[in-house]
């Protein structure tokens, strides 16, 4: 099976793939220069975070052009978070054109033929369906014990109110956007995967089941469910990675002002010592880290469009794919309790021997770095659980999977030396248990490698970088 942006997994253009190539190892993909939007939102990130340090923003807020933005630390870090976006976006538009200047626009056949009407009415059922889906997950949200709503929890607090701002953007931005890429961006494969389009046949198909007349029922297809799918897969995703950005932000925001402002009151006083050293240096190295890996994580989950050439091409179909991802996730990270027993991160940090922290903290600091860039070269095409182009370049051209590797160095390498340290404070059943939990937890990402590969394997585009790429997770041997 072929998905349809990805028949031609090398060039973004329509008509015949010429015959006359060089081996398809050799050609240039059009994800392979992903990685330039994610360069660009990993710089935007940190030139937010040292602006809002030097600024206070996240207390007082963000004025500009003499115009006050926002008053709070959740407007401000949204903002940082529309930023990184905007930069990503603006960066992928322009690299893709590049690459095919004359196929990137397509006028609509519609507006080519005169008929205005059929396509006025094609973008508006569009729009107004995206409405009533986008107030239908919006209304989900809400109802859902989970996110807490009702009951006004502050994990969530960052979701509900970008939803409240995407809401009000799409409103009134919405159709303009809609009529506009329906225009100059037509695609029938794009219209094939658009949620709007399954939402209207989904309502079509609950009319006939109510009315149980079988030919007014829209049959649903294969496809449908992909889009389905596709759908549950950033209804789950989407909120995590907002309130990740906002708690990590803050965090680097923090960090920022430290090192400027503090820290070198401590050095001038002579009291900065070497355990003072590794603590700052672990907790600036990860809020730097996570802040830029969740700020695209976010940009992927959020900004799918036919503009970027990032729409689902397919999901994880199975249910052991979904629950061996979900499980690594809140709330359902919780249901087999693994993973609170393995030791913080930051534990070591308690480790009387400051050296050996030191040497902890620069391991656990380079499996962050790769799991950060393994993010950075998907650029806006990232998502759990789904294809949307195959990336080969940056750390996927040593391993398929890069990110499950580090982590997974970082919890053997450190976290592990760390119980066996810990024995003779917490004894030797906790120790077990946690070295079982560790077990656990990479048995858990290495069916998560193999559940993926599963999927994409039915993508030919995949086939070819398992040819290039042959090792799973250590370069030679695994």
């Amino acid at each position: 099976m072929t998905f349809p942006h990805q028949v031609d997994c090398l060039h973004q253009v329509d008509g015949p793939v010429p015959t006359a190539q060089p081996p398809i190892w050799q050609q240039r993909w059009i994800t392979d220069g992903a990685w330039i939007c994610g360069l660009l939102g990993a710089i935007t990130v940190l030139f937010c975070g040292l602006w809002f340090s030097a600024t206070n923003a996240l207390q007082t807020g963000i004025s500009l052009f003499g115009r006050q933005w926002t008053d709070n630390a959740i407007d401000s870090a949204l903002l940082a978070l529309a930023l990184c976006a905007g930069m990503m976006v603006s960066v992928e538009l322009l690299r893709l054109y590049s690459r095919d200047q004359r196929g990137f626009f397509r006028l609509d056949p519609d507006l080519q033929s005169g008929h205005l009407w059929r396509f006025l009415r094609s973008g508006l059922a569009n729009y107004f369906s995206y409405l009533a889906l986008f107030t239908l997950v919006i209304a989900f949200y809400q109802a859902a014990n989970e996110y807490g709503f009702s009951r006004s929890s502050t994990f969530y607090e960052p979701w509900f109110r970008f939803l409240d701002i995407a809401w009000l953007c799409y409103l009134w931005g919405g159709l303009p956007y809609v009529l506009l890429t329906r225009a100059i961006r037509h695609d029938p494969q794009a219209d094939q995967r658009d949620p709007a389009d399954l939402f209207r046949r989904l309502c079509l198909w609950c009319i006939g089941a109510l009315s149980m007349r079988k030919k007014q029922r829209a049959e649903l297809t294969e496809s449908d469910k992909k889009i389905a799918l596709g759908l549950l897969i950033k209804i789950f995703f989407a909120p995590l990675m907002t309130v990740f950005f906002c708690e990590q932000f803050q965090h680097l925001v923090n960090n920022f002002h430290y090192l400027f402002n503090t820290l070198p009151a401590l050095i001038r006083a002579g009291e900065y010592g070497h355990n003072l050293f590794n603590r700052d240096l672990f907790g600036t190295a990860s809020s730097m880290v996570f802040s830029i890996d969740v700020a695209l994580a976010w940009c992927g989950y959020v900004t799918a469009s036919r503009w970027l050439d990032n729409q689902i091409a397919s999901a994880e179909p199975t249910l052991s794919g979904w629950l061996v991802c979900v499980l690594c996730y809140p709330p359902l990270q919780q249901i087999p309790g693994l993973y609170f027993s393995i030791p913080s991160d930051q534990a070591m940090l308690s480790i009387q021997h400051p050296w050996l922290v030191s040497l902890f903290t620069l391991l656990i600091i380079a499996s962050y770095l790769v799991y950060m860039s393994a993010t950075l070269f998907f650029g806006v095409r990232f998502s759990n659980l789904t294809n949307r182009g195959i990336i080969r370049r940056g750390p996927f051209a040593w391993v398929r999977h890069p990110a499950y590797a580090s982590k997974n160095i970082a919890w053997w390498f450190v976290m592990f030396p760390f119980v066996i340290y810990s024995i003779p404070t917490t004894g030797i059943g906790a120790a077990i248990f946690a070295t079982l939990s560790l077990i656990a937890m990479t048995g858990l990402y290495y069916l998560r490698a193999l559940t993926e590969e599963r999927h994409l394997l039915s993508d030919p585009c995949y086939q070819e970088y398992c040819r290039q790429v042959k090792y799973r997770f250590i370069p030679g041997l695994l």
